[in-house]
């Protein structure tokens, strides 16, 4: 049985619009588009367009109900009716503007609409996403992330656009570019950015990492140490010296301890960072304290072009609503540092399908290997 009806495409009118310039009879046209006669009739008297007043003429009651393909449509001195034309364009614009105003409102009874409301407050003050929210009850049926989006947008919610995560940059400009002062080009050769590139398309398969510190006051003595798998979203870190480059290899080899050399080489076969001074020591990162073997291999981002490496530097804004700009990260304690990539580690993703990176990546590299980073950053 043909479908009564159903939204029809811009191509769809095309077709529609020349077969009645054409004086195709209604059935014929509905056979062509699979659907049923009355809903391509109901289409045409819908949509149609007034291109000329005046009388009514009869013939336009009935189907094609236009004057497309009627011999007089030409000679105005024969036929001084109201003309009327199926433009496929203006058809189109029509069934859209409908179908904007037929959901205006809030598709939700007024309790609902409270309870989710008071849901979406709660969830942007604890730093939630506005897709993890929609998961989450009482949202998940009622509305879906796109939905809330245009509730807030619209005003709404009592949440507003500047609350949401990220809504709202706050970057004070930079008077001057930061001089990486003891950082060096040397020995970096086959380790730059082109290289990185290259390495990856002969090696596709290989997942890998991309590194950095969290930025923090002049005046601590410690800083976050980031590392991202970029297609998981699954971030491992600790607070280490600040400026130290032999604790970010110690971090490293206490990692591989944790894991097991194998799996070390199969979760971090590569990692991309920049020229921060900590990283210069990158042989001592490459190469296993345990067995003396090469383990990984160390990659540069360009000078200024921290896009290069956007897994990291994303994980990093998310890491700010735990870590803010103007506090000292030694004022934490390690298990609060610990939580706080547990956190983000927890979040539903619309990226992974809806899954959380830490499930992503027990699907990819096992449980064994994901429990053991876990109690390796909790330590």
């Amino acid at each position: 049985m043909l479908p009564h009806w159903k939204h029809l495409l811009l191509g769809q009118r095309k077709s529609i619009a020349n077969m009645l310039a054409q004086g195709w009879r209604l059935k014929k046209i509905a056979s062509v588009l699979g659907m049923d006669p009355t809903s391509i009739s109901k289409e045409i008297k819908r949509n149609r367009t007034k291109v000329v007043g005046g009388p009514d003429c009869p013939k336009n009651d009935r189907f094609p109900f236009v004057c497309d393909n009627c011999p007089l449509r030409y000679q105005k001195s024969k036929c001084r009716c109201a003309r009327w034309r199926y433009v496929a364009s203006d058809a189109q614009a029509k069934a859209d503007r409908r179908l904007t105003q037929s959901r205006a409102g809030v598709d939700a009874t007024e309790e609902e609409f409270a309870a989710v409301d008071e849901a979406v407050r709660e969830g942007v003050a604890q730093g939630k996403s506005v897709y993890a929210i929609s998961k989450s009850e009482p949202v998940a049926g009622i509305a879906s992330q796109s939905t809330l989006y245009s509730w807030i947008a619209s005003g709404k919610m009592a949440t507003k656009r500047a609350d949401l995560p990220k809504a709202v940059k706050y970057k004070k400009r930079a008077r001057k570019k930061y001089d990486y002062k003891g950082s060096s080009n040397v020995g970096k050769e086959g380790r730059k950015y082109l290289d990185y590139i290259a390495m990856r398309r002969e090696n596709p398969g290989l997942y890998g990492a991309q590194m950095d510190f969290l930025g923090s006051v002049v005046a601590a003595k410690t800083a976050v140490f980031v590392l991202v798998i970029p297609e998981l979203h699954y971030a491992i870190g600790k607070r280490l010296p600040k400026g130290d480059g032999k604790a970010v290899a110690g971090f490293f080899d206490d990692l591989e301890s944790a894991i097991g050399a194998a799996a070390f080489a199969k979760v971090f076969p590569f990692v991309l960072t920049d020229n921060d001074p900590c990283f210069s020591g990158f042989e001592a990162i490459e190469f296993s304290a345990q067995t003396g073997e090469k383990r990984t291999s160390v990659y540069f981002c360009d000078p200024y072009v921290s896009n290069q490496k956007a897994s990291v530097e994303n994980i990093n804004g998310q890491l700010r609503r735990y870590f803010p700009k103007k506090r000292n990260v030694d004022e934490y304690t390690d298990g609060y540092v610990a939580q706080s990539f547990d956190n983000i580690n927890s979040a539903p993703l619309k990226s992974l399908g809806g899954e959380t990176p830490k499930a992503a990546m027990r699907a990819v590299f096992g449980d064994e290997v994901a429990r053991a980073i876990e109690e390796f950053v909790k330590g």
